[in-house]
């Protein structure tokens, strides 16, 4: 639990950050207006099919995942938890969604505690390095000014970063005699698990990719629906660094938060802030239609699964004080 002074500090902090996306917003209100109502709205209706299978990808890699502890996800599992997820995060700040996804998995094929946070760590590892590859491709491969030079240079130290840590992993084997910290210990251990598997490695990684490389493609979509195409390079540099904000959630899907980024980006990139904004508006709206839609579908789906479960386990415990 935090103490008073850093919540105080943390209350401090959402302020300030609130009034400058909320002063970024006034500021630029006529320009994200006269941008919104160039929307061409029949080529964002085709972006809410695109988000279907980009969100099902990850659900994916996270039933990949999971089967080097024998847990083997129906694909009504590993789809609906992600939409459910995805709907959660949304709507609730601090990841509601990873939090249903454990309670169902523990109650339904009973995943460890451990094991779940096993399964995370490398989800966001690859998800972080991946995203930071995107970034690199696309601010090589783009027409991207020499002032984000910073950035790609830091995605590259991400990524060398991340794959001298696998391959740290591969070299070296966590032992009872290891002065690590236990937990630290069975975290190796279970990297080791995953990472020394090539099929899971590369199974998760590549539906990861095809994942960011839809994402990249909705964006490319919705800068041509608002009449300002860009380069697909630039949309995957976008991707990348929008993607490594997601990880790190400070309002319930990082709404407010996203917009002021991207449209930041787009400020120093082509001196319009209402490009970026309005994009990640249309792509956060068309994102909201399939993930109420089989969010709360398969909330009822994978909820009823588990109240006969329920009844069984109750019956049982009675006849056993019988």
């Amino acid at each position: 639990m935090l103490n008073p002074s850093k919540k105080l500090l943390s209350l401090i902090s959402f302020i300030v950050l609130l009034s400058v996306i909320t002063g970024l917003i006034f500021h630029y209100a006529k320009d994200i207006y006269a941008t919104l109502t160039q929307v061409k709205w029949p080529i964002i209706c085709l972006l809410i099919f695109l988000h279907i299978p980009m969100i099902a990808l990850g659900g994916l890699a996270f039933k990949i995942l999971c089967t080097p502890f024998k847990i083997y996800l129906r694909w009504q599992d590993w789809v609906g938890l992600s939409f459910i997820a995805n709907l959660l995060n949304q709507l609730f700040p601090y990841r509601p969604g990873m939090g249903f996804r454990y309670l169902y998995l523990r109650q339904r094929y009973k995943m460890s505690n451990a094991e779940f946070v096993y399964v995370m760590l490398v989800y966001f590892l690859f998800t972080l390095a991946i995203s930071a590859a995107f970034t690199l491709i696309g601010g090589l491969t783009g027409a991207i000014p020499k002032s984000f030079n910073h950035i790609m240079l830091i995605a590259l130290a991400l990524v060398a970063l991340i794959a001298c840590f696998i391959l740290w992993l591969n070299i070296h084997r966590p032992s009872e005699k290891s002065s690590l910290h236990r937990l630290v210990q069975k975290t190796l251990h279970a990297m080791h698990i995953l990472v020394n598997n090539p099929a899971i490695l590369i199974g998760s990684s590549i539906s990861l990719i095809l994942a960011n490389i839809l994402a990249a493609l909705i964006f490319y979509v919705t800068f041509i629906a608002i009449g300002t195409p860009l380069p697909f390079s630039n949309c995957l540099f976008l991707v990348g660094i929008i993607v490594i904000a997601m990880i790190f959630p400070i309002t319930p899907g990082n709404i407010g938060v996203l917009e002021a980024l991207v449209g930041t980006l787009t400020q120093m990139m082509y001196q319009d802030f209402s490009l970026g904004f309005s994009v990640v508006a249309l792509y956060r709206a068309s994102q909201w239609v399939p993930s109420i839609v089989l969010g709360s579908s398969f909330s009822l789906v994978l909820v009823g699964t588990l109240i006969p479960r329920q009844k069984e386990f109750k019956l049982g415990t009675s006849k056993g004080l019988d």
